[in-house]
Order: C-alpha cells, then structure tokens, then sequence
C-alpha cells in the first residue's frame, strides 16, 4: 500500500511522502538559499492546497501554527512574502513535473479498472476559466470588463465514479479552445468527448484519418449533408444518420445523432462510433459533464477561483498545486478502498492534518453507529397553548395542518 502502511507519521507528512519532493533540487535556483529550498517550498504549496490556506499570509501563520511545521517543510517560520517571491519566479515546468508524478501514481491504481463499463477508455476535453482583478489583471485582457486565465484539461474516466486530469495547459483567457486540442488529444485507444468550442473540420478529418474516436456537440447552424439515415428506437433519438459536415464539405463522414434531454434541450452530437447504438450515443455524450463537476470541485473545495498571485508564473503554478492536491486525495480514496467521496476523504485529511495517520485511518474506515430509515412525519394532536404572532410572524400550532396564510397559496 505504497508509503501508507507506514502508520505513526502525521496525515500530512504522510500524503507528502507519497511525492519525492526532494528529488528537486536544481542548484541554480537554490543557490545561497539556506531555508526555502525548492523542495521544501513545493511541499508548503501542496500542504497549502490540502489544507485550504487560501492566502500567502495564512500559509504563513499556519506554519508558524503548527507544531510539525519543521519536520514538514524544514522550517517552522517564513514570511509570506518570501513563498510568494519563490513561487512567482519558479519555473513552471518543476510544478509541472510535481503534478505528472501525482499523476503517474494514480494511473498505477487504476490501471485494472479498464475505464467505463459501457463505453471503454474516455478522455473528457474541456477548459475552464480563472478570472483576476481589473487592474493588475490586464496582461490577461479578454474584453472590457474581463480578464482571466484558462486551464485547459484532458479527465481520464477512470471508472463511473473516479476521474482525473492527466493533461492540463493553462493560457491566458483569449486562447481558443481549437488552439491546444490537438497537444489533447494523443491516446489512440481513448474514446474523447468535445464541447461546441471544439468544433473544426480539418482536425475532425484529422481524427478520423488517425483512427481517434470521439463524440463532439455541434450547434444547430453546422450544414449537414445526409448521405445514409438509420432507424431509431427511441422517443428521444431524433436523427441516426450518415452525413458530412460543413458548406465546404470535410472529405470524411461522420455519424450524426440528435436526441432531446428531459428538460427538451436538443443535442446534435457528431461522432466516429459506429459500433453503438443511437441511444447509448446519447448516453456516451452525457459522460462530458464529469469535467463540468470536476472543475465545479476544483473551485468549491480547492478554491482555485481565489488565486494567490497576479503573475503568470504564479498563477500556473497554483493551478498545478491544486491538480496535484486533487489527485493525492483521490490517490488515498482509492488506495484505502472507502466508498466516501474524494471530498469528504479531503475534509477528514483536513481536520487530522496533525494527527496520526492512524487515527486517520480509524476514522475513514469508521462505520455508521446506528443505520438511520430516515426522519417519520408524526402525528400530534392540536396544541392547546395559544401562540401569539405579534404582529409580524407566521405561526401554526403543534398538530394544525394548515397555517392561516395558507389560503394566499391556493
């Protein structure tokens, strides 16, 4: 079980044994530095992500905070100002590397799980967006009032309820998606899902020339042309069809399946497996939304949308501590086989930050004490005590079905 059978370290030190921190060591950008060493400023970065101290500022009183500080990080005080220097002026490529180690450990455990039961190995394409302050923010300029940064990712579905990134290029926010896909986009053997942003037709030819399979949404103004219609068993599944795409028609074809959602949203989804059916095209294509929630995770629990720096350099480099926390919390989920969500795996990493890791271990493997069947409606009599609203609250007594207010609502 990898570096977690060893039980009397604390629960940090524990997960920042599992990267070889001090395998970084280039001695230009080390040179005459005595304490905030690379390796021990990668750590703090990391330690920071897991534990949600959101400001250079409050990664400093944390450190001074805590008890293991030195035996973590090799010191036990160190201004902000300081990390936040060293992290604006670290090479990109050594946070990088940090976050593809994570990476590769996560791939050594979900090797076996063979990706999704139904549709095989799936690789989610999609960017999000980080966005920086009016002022300092301007080197990011996408319009008027908005400046942002993008991180565009690749999820690997490792299985129905575990995903995470294995690719990530971040770029400033007037970066179009089509740019970078094809740097995406590298895995012969992956089924990829595509947004509309992701719409051109020479790299659709491309893919189908180089035998990548894919499913991509297309809006309603993209010409069709139909060579070949198949029949459909489902209410929802609108069109099976043969077509080519585009006015300047592409020189290969592609299938075309359009369905409705339950709210009647249409879908038009170009795709290159013909060995599905129209409806399990539908289900495919609903697969995308892992990355919608992933990126939703990243910014509600790693609050990735507070950055810490307003330098390119330390904005990258955040986005890869925060991919790489991600994918240590997910590493522990897996390793220890608990059916708690990777989230509540971070908050519990959180809360024992400084206790053992097997007082951790007590309390991720703990089991409910009593199987609750969920709270009874009783039925009470009607309270006899008179209640008295004072002119401005609505009050119902104990046992009364229906308030006074109630026939404002019929």
């Amino acid at each position: 079980m990898d570096n977690l059978s060893i039980s009397n370290h604390s629960v940090f030190s524990k997960c920042l044994s599992l990267l070889p921190f001090d395998s970084f060591k280039p001695y230009l950008l080390d040179w005459g530095v005595k304490k905030l060493t690379t390796a021990n400023l990668l750590r703090i970065c990391v330690a920071a992500q897991l534990g949600k101290w959101e400001s250079y500022t409050q990664i400093e009183e944390q450190i001074r905070a805590r008890n293991d500080s030195k035996e973590l990080f090799g010191v036990s005080t160190i201004s902000g100002s300081q990390i936040s220097r060293r992290v604006n002026s670290l090479p990109t490529t050594l946070a990088e590397e940090l976050f593809l180690t994570a990476v590769k450990k996560l791939q050594e455990v979900t090797t076996f799980k063979g990706g999704h039961s139904i549709f095989g190995k799936l690789h989610v394409v999609d960017a999000s967006c980080l966005h920086l302050g009016p002022t300092l923010g301007k080197w990011a300029y996408v319009t008027h009032n908005r400046n942002q940064v993008k991180l565009h990712t690749r999820l690997v579905v490792a299985s129905p309820d575990e995903a995470f990134p294995d690719k990530v290029i971040p770029s400033t926010g007037n970066v179009d998606e089509r740019e970078v896909v094809m740097e995406l986009v590298t895995d012969p053997d992956a089924t990829y899902l595509f947004d509309r942003g992701y719409v051109d037709y020479t790299k659709i030819d491309e893919w189908i020339d180089n035998g990548i399979l894919f499913a991509i949404r297309i809006n309603d103004n993209h010409k069709t042309t139909s060579m070949e219609t198949y029949k459909t068993h489902s209410e929802k599944v609108i069109t099976d069809a043969k077509v080519i795409l585009g006015s300047k028609p592409m020189k290969n074809s592609v299938r075309l399946v359009e369905f409705k959602d339950e709210e009647g949203r249409l879908y038009r989804i170009a795709t290159s497996r013909w060995d599905l059916s129209a409806e399990e095209v539908a289900e495919l294509y609903r697969c995308r939304w892992v990355i919608e929630l992933f990126f939703k995770w990243l910014k509600q629990h790693l609050r990735l949308v507070k950055l810490q720096s307003t330098k390119p350099q330390g904005i990258w480099n955040q986005i890869f501590f925060a991919m790489t926390a991600y994918c240590l919390a997910l590493y522990v989920r897996i390793v220890e086989e608990t059916k708690k969500t990777t989230w509540r795996v971070l908050e519990l990493l959180r809360i024992y930050s400084e206790k053992t890791w097997d007082t951790f271990m007590r309390v991720l493997h703990r089991k409910p004490q009593r199987a609750s069947t969920g709270r009874k409606k009783s039925v009470q009599p009607r309270s006899p005590v008179e209640l008295v609203d004072g002119g401005v609250a609505v009050v119902k007594p104990v046992g009364e079905k229906r308030s006074k207010t109630a026939k404002y609502f019929m």
